[in-house]
């Protein structure tokens, strides 16, 4: 279960979904059993409860191998289906010598 919490003590602290630096002085959940904590946004937000390197099934996407979720990679991948550059959050082929990436959205 986890508690909305105000307060750490921690001199730096990280989101266990995105794990990026958490600001001691934001609002944030958190679990005493497991010492995990998480931005509000990780928690409720689009893409809530995903880490990066998550597995995503190729049926969802119609691709022939699973696809990874990512919420940042170094530099910019043309997406598949529309041809733009991915910005956001992304799902990225497994297989290494597969070069299929699309949005997320």
């Amino acid at each position: 279960m986890l508690n909305l919490t105000y307060h750490d003590d921690k001199e730096q602290s990280y989101c266990d979904i995105c794990e990026q630096e958490k600001d001691p002085s934001h609002w944030y959940y958190s679990c005493s059993i497991c010492d995990s904590s998480a931005h509000l946004k990780c928690v409720f937000g689009e893409f809530s409860f995903l880490k990066d390197g998550s597995i995503v099934p190729f049926y969802y996407y119609k691709h022939n191998h699973d696809l990874k979720f990512f919420r940042k990679v170094e530099g910019y991948f043309e997406c598949f289906y529309c041809g733009k550059l991915c910005q956001e959050e992304i799902l990225k082929c497994e297989k290494s010598a597969c070069n299929y990436v699309i949005h997320c959205k």
